[in-house]
C-alpha cells in the first residue's frame, strides 16, 4: 500500500512539473491581448490629476461658508459701528443740553451776578451732564 501511495505521489508530482514547465505563448497571443486592451489614453496634466469632483464640491462648500461668514461678520461690524454712532450722538445731545441749560441760566440771572459764578470765569462753560 505504501508503494501505491508513493507511486500516486510520483505521478502527481510529474504531472504538476509538466504543467508548470515554461512554454512559449501561442502564435498571435500578444496581438489578441493588445486588441482587448482599451485604447491608450492621453496622459493627464499635473493639474488634471489633482482635480476631481470631490475637490470641486469641497471648494464650492468652502466658498459658500466663507461668503456666509463674511456677511455675518460685516453685519456685526455694521451693528457695532451703529451702536458707537448712537452713543456719540447721545453724548453730543447731553453736552448740548447741558450747555444750553447753562446759557439759559446765565440769561435768566440778574445782570450783576453773571460774572460771579462760583469763582469761574464767564468764558468757561461746565460741560458735565
Amino acid at each position: 500500500m505504501v508503494d501505491r501511495i508513493d507511486r500516486g505521489t510520483d505521478d502527481f508530482e510529474r504531472e504538476l512539473s509538466n504543467q508548470l514547465r515554461a512554454r512559449s505563448a501561442p502564435t498571435g497571443f500578444a496581438d489578441r491581448l493588445m486588441a482587448r486592451l482599451p485604447a491608450a489614453r492621453k496622459p493627464r496634466s499635473r493639474w488634471q490629476s489633482l482635480w476631481n469632483p470631490a475637490w470641486s464640491w469641497a471648494f464650492i462648500a468652502a466658498l459658500v461658508a466663507v461668503t456666509v461668514l463674511g456677511g455675518l461678520e460685516h453685519n456685526r461690524q455694521q451693528r457695532i459701528a451703529g451702536e458707537r454712532a448712537r452713543d456719540q450722538v447721545i453724548l453730543a445731545l447731553h453736552i448740548a443740553g447741558s450747555t444750553l441749560n447753562q446759557v439759559q441760566q446765565k440769561v435768566n440771572q440778574p445782570d450783576g451776578s453773571a460774572s460771579d459764578h462760583a469763582g469761574k470765569s464767564s468764558h468757561t462753560i461746565d460741560l458735565t451732564p
